[in-house]
């Protein structure tokens, strides 16, 4: 009989969502007699796991101590850790998990430490390009990691590229899409904004920028404007043309309308817009952890050839509308089938199908083999 496997995902979407959907593809091939999840007590979190129907363990973690420049913080986060040490002591003991998926970030940490100690083998899926910090650890460990690239910066050892398991969306009409947003995106083209799981307030006011950009004629528009729909809340006075639909967690009705899009590079978001087959323009957060939002960028750069912008504090203008304009002869090539079609020469399962392999190995005896 199939053993039991813990997943530990925590912090934000980016690396929740992979192990969401590496979740749901265990559970419909039937791989694992029981699976079980581990995540932070923010709530963010326990929103995005409800909204697949997840109660997971919770670890009273709000936040790694380093994320923080207040002291207080730092202080509350860094005592917070003794107590997740022994909730994650009480969670393991009473789970007797077989094997352990540790999806990335703080809330990873505590459990690393307890499949040492109890022997419980472990795997450490990396979405970023530039390797965590408790990725490191783990490494140094001995746990093996699985990389969502082809790259993953400061490892010195070995690791495998399984790529970044992807949610699957169900793809909808264009018309009943844009009924589900409440966005009357009558328009030919349509690019949606997306900031990640946390939103980003300089994102969402791109689009304000760059219809402005067409309207002087700095950008060329092909004479096809562009609608904008935006995962955000708006950040003042309505703008026609510019949607602003909230943060959504179902993102069916969003991929099957936008033709393009606008966004971080969160490393969850990217893999779903490459396996979409959705053209975008990336705008990396430029304070992300040890730059692994500009790596994300560049590696998703070089696999689909889409533009990228950094964010300076000179807020070059001109780099920006250039990389738009290169967005729109991606969106308006006539040999590019159109994006919100998808693609469906990629396969969905192959990150998860990878990531199991792994795991597979640790312990064969009690899973059965893949098929």
């Amino acid at each position: 009989m199939a053993g039991t496997v813990l997943i530990v995902a925590g912090g934000t979407g980016g690396h929740i969502f992979p192990a969401l959907a590496f979740g749901q593809w265990l559970r419909s091939q039937k791989k694992a007699e029981r699976v079980a999840y581990i995540s932070g007590n923010r709530a963010l979190e326990a929103e995005i796991y409800a909204s697949q129907g997840i109660v997971p363990e919770c670890l009273p973690l709000s936040g790694s101590p380093l994320g923080t420049s207040s002291v207080l913080q730092v202080v509350r986060r860094s005592s917070s850790l003794f107590g997740a040490f022994f909730r994650t002591g009480k969670i393991m003991r009473r789970l007797r998990p077989d094997l352990c998926f540790l999806f990335g970030g703080y809330v990873s940490l505590m459990p690393l430490l307890w499949c040492r100690l109890l022997r419980i083998p472990a795997v450490m899926h990396e979405p970023n390009a530039c390797a965590g910090k408790v990725t490191r650890l783990a490494s140094r460990l001995g746990v093996s990691v699985a990389a969502g690239w082809n790259e993953c910066r400061g490892l010195s050892a070995p690791f495998v590229t399984t790529g970044i398991p992807v949610r699957r969306v169900k793809k909808m009409e264009r018309r009943d899409a844009a009924r589900a947003l409440n966005a009357d995106a009558g328009e030919d083209l349509v690019i949606g904004v997306i900031g990640g799981s946390l939103s980003s307030a300089s994102l969402n006011a791109l689009p304000g920028k760059l219809m402005e950009a067409l309207r002087s004629g700095t950008t060329d528009g092909k004479e096809r404007r562009p609608a904008f729909v935006v995962l955000g809340d708006p950040p003042g006075v309505a703008v026609p043309s510019i949607h602003f639909v909230g943060r959504r967690w179902d993102t069916a009705p969003f991929y099957s309308l936008i033709d393009a899009a606008v966004c971080r590079a969160g490393a969850s978001t990217l893999a779903e817009l490459a396996l979409y087959g959705i053209p975008a323009l990336v705008v990396p957060w430029s304070d992300s952890a040890d730059g692994h939002q500009e790596a994300n960028a560049r590696c998703f750069a070089a696999m689909t050839g889409n533009p990228v912008w950094v964010e300076k504090k000179t807020k070059d203008a001109a780099g920006l509308d250039d990389a738009f304009t290169r967005l729109l002869a991606l969106c308006l090539s006539p040999d590019r089938p159109r994006a919100s079609g998808f693609a469906p020469h990629l396969n969905a399962e192959a990150a998860s199908q990878n990531l199991w392999q792994i795991g597979l190995k640790l312990c064969p005896e009690r899973f059965p083999p893949l098929v």
